[in-house]
């Protein structure tokens, strides 16, 4: 109860009035995240469990029809005693006189409590604020508590229509009554990227030009609009998640550090860092749109999907992007010369949230055979901190090396943690008064004018989107527009690495200069082929059934220490390569730091099995064999030091 305490004094009230109640996030995020506040979280309850919940609709409803539709997600043993604490008031948002009679409701369930604290919750269309909030103002504050008011996004479509909606709410309320909601702020791993600078001695001074060789911000989701194309088109790719949500992660990863780590000193830092970004224009941009392609669910079957234009909602003829990149600039003495490639994708070929940061070579590295340091922050999902590094292999040779990691899993580091839910945090956070975790009106300015000449020339020139299959890993173009800016980036990513030799015994034979041929005749094996690796490390398979067939030819360019680095974009003969171009160099984790053996390969599917040819390739769906020998491991999955070593 002592956490309760914090959020109201003793015979305080709290009331949550949610608008858009019978909306979609009030049903799957709002409700539970009540109630696992109030009864179901550690330290439950964080909110009183006398807190009233009411929800405000435009639609004519009896109160268990609005529980049965909206709070069927809300479980646990205490869902009756939660239930009795919901109550459904009907109005409009326009109408003042509503009003005034949900502000009688209201007194009526604070009864003759002391001090009745009343907190608004907006989940409702930007186009609706103003008039929420003027109603709210007139009819329905507190009488003898506080008033605060949360705001979901978005705030706004540019820098014109925010400096309306923020004229109008600033009008109204001061500045810290009004918290504007990023629930991606309240995420575990986000959150953790101001312990990880700030908490340790490593972190902070690696974090600059002069160490930093580039920064990404990556967002891929591996699912379409589903029949919601119409509301997504209203916004794009850009507005949806760029602007706001990796924003944010840029900003908690790149500001200085605050004098404190609160609301005041935390939003001066983060506006000093947008004030040195530069504005953003078309030329910095690369945009796509998904088409029909592919998606594999959890249990691996395949699955065709329809593209984005396909979606009935969507309207015809649409070039509204699915996928966006930005590479922004940074004009301060930190971070100057740096690109940040900020990128975000539907229908891609995984589920992911990370920030990845590159560091640059330094002169030394010439010394033994290396690849750049890369510092990982994974957000979603399999939360945790990945750090690329270069090992010597075990064995003779002082310049046998691979790139291995370390890694920090939440799984593993914290087992049976409690991982709360962002708008729990953000609940809780509003209810108590830390604007912390919340989007100041001062930042979005500058987010605005970083994003608006950018935005506003898309909208008039209407640029054709690059299309690219469902399930791609990135557009086709996306590597050239990367190389332009100095960046590289493994996503787009256009070559790959064969082994010369398995076991000291050679498999691939030099034809000509730069052409390549797979020969098993002296490794006595008669499977499908050599795995394409993402990397010089025997474990780094880039995906199952993606090889080069035995007795067929690639080309290549001998990097020494017995690899071929192979461009995937070359033309090759029928039938040579198969694969989805999927690589996962950082997952496959597990809490008994058990990992897979990657070059054990999967038991072939039936026929009937979609495969996706490798870009350039002309083929025909057909089953490979599978790649393991007899004893059920492929032909290069022997022990670490027998892998790749020269005869």
């Amino acid at each position: 109860m002592s956490a309760t305490m914090k959020v109201l004094g003793a015979g305080d009230t709290l009331t949550i009035i949610i608008f858009g109640a019978t909306g979609d996030l009030a049903k799957r995020k709002l409700f539970p995240a009540l109630y696992q506040l109030m009864y179901a979280c550690p330290d439950a309850p964080l909110l009183p469990v006398m807190t009233r919940i009411v929800g405000y609709g435009r639609s004519a409803m009896k109160l268990e029809d609005f529980i049965g539709k909206q709070c069927g997600l809300v479980q646990g043993s205490n869902r009756s005693d939660f239930l009795k604490q919901v109550s459904y008031f009907q109005g409009k948002y326009d109408v003042e006189e509503d009003f005034g009679k949900l502000h009688a409701a209201l007194l009526e369930l604070e009864g003759s409590s002391g001090t009745a604290n009343r907190l608004f919750f907006l989940s409702i269309p930007p186009t609706a604020f103003a008039c929420v909030c003027k109603n709210i103002h007139l009819q329905a504050c507190a009488a003898n508590g506080f008033t605060r008011v949360i705001i979901e996004k978005p705030f706004g479509r540019d820098s014109r229509t925010f400096a309306e909606l923020n004229s109008t709410t600033l009008g109204i309320f001061r500045e810290d009554q009004i918290f504007r909601i990023d629930h991606y702020l309240a995420k575990e791993n986000v959150l953790n990227l101001l312990v990880a600078r700030f908490a340790n001695q490593i972190y902070e001074p690696l974090l600059n030009r002069h160490q930093v060789a580039q920064v990404e911000i990556v967002w891929k989701e591996d699912i379409g609009t589903e029949g919601r194309g119409g509301y997504f088109n209203e916004f794009g790719i850009i507005r949806d998640m760029m602007q706001n949500h990796l924003l944010q992660i840029f900003q908690w990863l790149a500001m200085e550090p605050p004098e404190r780590l609160d609301a005041e000193h935390i939003a001066k830092e983060k506006r000093r860092l947008l004030q040195a970004v530069r504005t953003l224009s078309l030329e910095d941009c690369f945009l796509g749109q998904y088409g029909p392609g592919h998606r594999k669910d959890k249990s691996g079957d395949v699955h065709a999907e329809v593209g984005y234009l396909e979606d009935s909602t969507v309207p015809a003829g649409s070039r509204c992007p699915t996928f966006a990149a930005v590479a922004l600039t940074v004009e301060n003495e930190r971070w100057r010369g740096v690109p940040f490639l900020m990128r975000a994708g539907k229908a891609l070929n995984e589920r992911l949230a990370e920030v990845v940061i590159t560091f640059k070579r330094q002169d030394y590295n010439s010394l033994v055979p290396s690849e750049p340091n890369q510092l990982v922050f994974r957000i979603q999902p399999d939360e945790g901190i990945f750090f690329k590094c270069i090992n010597k292999r075990p064995g003779w040779k002082q310049t046998n090396t691979a790139p291995v990691q370390m890694d920090m899993s939440y799984d593993r580091a914290f087992p049976g943690s409690y991982n709360a839910g962002a708008y729990e945090r953000m609940l809780l956070n509003a209810s108590t008064g830390d604007q912390s975790l919340f989007v100041g009106s001062e930042e979005l300015v500058e987010a605005w004018r970083i994003f608006t000449p950018l935005l506003d020339e898309i909208d008039a020139t209407q640029p054709l989107p690059v299309r690219y299959p469902f399930g791609a890993r990135a557009p086709d173009g996306f590597a050239n527009f990367c190389r332009a800016r100095g960046i590289v980036c493994e996503e787009a990513s256009e070559h790959y690495y064969l082994p010369k030799f398995i076991r000291g015994i050679p498999v691939l034979v030099q034809e000509a200069e730069d052409t390549w041929r797979a020969d098993n005749s002296k490794l006595g094996s008669h499977n499908g082929g050599l795995c394409f690796r993402k990397s010089t490390d025997m474990a780094d398979r880039a995906q199952e059934d993606f090889l080069l067939m035995y007795g067929t030819t690639t080309k290549g360019i001998d990097i020494g220490n017995n690899w071929v680095k192979v461009p995937y974009e070359v033309p090759l003969a029928t039938g040579n390569v198969f694969g989805s171009l999927r690589v996962d160099i950082n997952r496959a984790r597990s809490p008994s730091r058990w990992r897979p053996d990657n070059s054990v390969r999967d038991p072939p599917q039936s026929p009937a099995r979609s495969r996706t040819p490798l870009r350039g390739a002309s083929i025909q769906p057909a089953e490979l064999p599978t790649c393991k020998a007899k004893g059920g491991r492929d032909n290069f999955a022997d022990e670490p030091q027998a892998q790749a070593e020269t005869v």
